[in-house]
């Protein structure tokens, strides 16, 4: 979608790696929580929008799940 298109919104999001659950916990506000894990089979798996969330965690200096990135 073009930037300014009038399908698209635009949302701050919350992440943070949870080092427990090897899961990366997103929280949009006024929304429920929601995660992300590397595991292609499993119910929360996206290998690819997890290597992109790790990116940004471990480019903000902040944890980050070491070896996917």
């Amino acid at each position: 979608m073009a930037r300014g298109s009038d399908k698209t919104v635009n949302v701050e999001i919350g992440i943070w790696y949870d080092e427990e659950r090897d899961h990366i916990a997103i929280r949009i506000p006024d929304h429920d929580l929601s995660s992300v894990n590397f595991d292609p089979v499993s119910k929360r798996g996206n290998p690819s929008l997890y290597k992109k969330l790790a990116a940004v965690l471990r480019d903000a200096g902040k944890p980050f799940p070491a070896g996917v990135i």
